[in-house]
């Protein structure tokens, strides 16, 4: 590790810091779960933000929005989120400073973070001095399109290291764990799940890791990309666009992501079946999950066939709105619920 690294860690070990943050993490009832849904939500809209932003550079997504006042719309969001992502991992980094700061995983996180926000910074900088600056000429736009195929590198390299953080041992012994998971239950079935030989694979192994780093940028691209709509539905955000340019723009993208989500959850949940069924997070993160689905089915397939009648209004129906806030609601406790389910088990 860089000695710059484990210099802060040795500053900040004994501090008020870490005392006032593992105060509150200990001491503040549901505090680790509640304030890491708020820190992975922060880093959905981030994710999202810098994904369509960037698909939309490349000409990928989002072909209906113009460039220069999408770049004016999301990146105060862009900004104010990412300020509490910061805001709400310092709580862990404070807490054990050593750990994060002699850890190499974290400082490859903290480098990638350093070049992600020079060239957003200096994309939305640039982006204000004219308008279409980024259009204007062949340069510029080659080097839009640089800035933007970097900074989805970045930003899924910094979510990949942000997962592995936790993991390291599975880098240095990536056996460490053989044997199955028993919670002491009686549950045959699920005990035969987890104890299949593809379960015994994925919980030994640097698959569980990989797995879960693939769900969480697959959750945070799919809450992303309904944040966007739900904002559209609310009234509070990108009200220029008809409603139905945006949901079919963007719900692909949510879906695809969504069948990644699954996929992957799957994969987590056969390691630990019997436990999993039993977790009242768990048992809350699949009926807030029905609850999110039956939602949006009620806008598909009732409200949707009225859309000609709100499409284009700044301000649409009572019940338009209502879908879009619970779907941010439902879909903000199936990430809550998600978190706690590793702190019950």
């Amino acid at each position: 590790m860089p000695e710059f690294f484990t210099g802060i860690g040795q500053l900040l070990s004994g501090s008020f810091l870490q005392s006032g943050a593992l105060w509150t993490l200990t001491n503040v009832p549901g505090f680790p779960p509640i304030i890491q849904t708020v820190h992975i939500l922060g880093i959905a809209v981030v994710m999202a933000t810098i994904a369509f932003q960037s698909l939309r550079i490349l000409g990928l997504a989002v072909p209906s929005q113009n460039l220069s006042e999408i770049t004016q719309r999301v990146m105060p969001i862009f900004w104010i989120a990412l300020i509490i992502m910061i805001f709400s991992g310092s709580f862990f980094v404070f807490g054990r400073p050593n750990r994060y700061f002699n850890n190499p995983v974290f400082a490859v996180k903290m480098i990638c973070l350093g070049p992600l926000l020079i060239m957003m910074a200096y994309y939305h900088v640039m982006s204000k001095t004219e308008e279409n600056y980024w259009q204007l000429s062949a340069k510029r736009i080659l080097i839009g399109r640089t800035i933007a195929i970097l900074s989805i590198l970045l930003i899924l390299a910094i979510c990949t290291a942000g997962r592995w953080i936790a993991y390291l041992e599975y880098i240095e012994f990536p056996l460490w764990y053989l044997e199955p998971y028993h919670d002491g239950t009686e549950q045959p079935f699920w005990e035969w799940v987890q104890n299949w030989s593809l379960s015994q694979v994925i919980a030994s192994t640097n698959w569980f890791p990989t797995i879960e780093t693939v769900h969480v940028i697959a959750a945070s691209l799919m809450v992303g990309a309904i944040l966007w709509v739900d904002l559209r539905l609310v009234g509070i955000g990108a009200t220029m666009y008809p409603i139905s340019t945006l949901n079919r723009e963007l719900i692909p993208w949510a879906w695809g992501a969504f069948a990644i989500a699954v996929i992957t959850g799957v994969g987590m949940f056969i390691t630990r079946a019997s436990g999993h069924v039993l977790n009242p997070a768990f048992q809350s993160k699949m009926v807030l999950l029905v609850l999110a689905g039956i939602n949006m089915a009620y806008f598909h397939f009732k409200l949707f066939r009225n859309i000609d009648q709100f499409d284009n209004s700044n301000s649409p129906p009572t019940s338009v709105k209502v879908a879009g806030a619970l779907s941010l609601f439902l879909w903000s406790g199936v990430m809550l619920a998600g978190r706690w389910v590793g702190h019950i088990i």
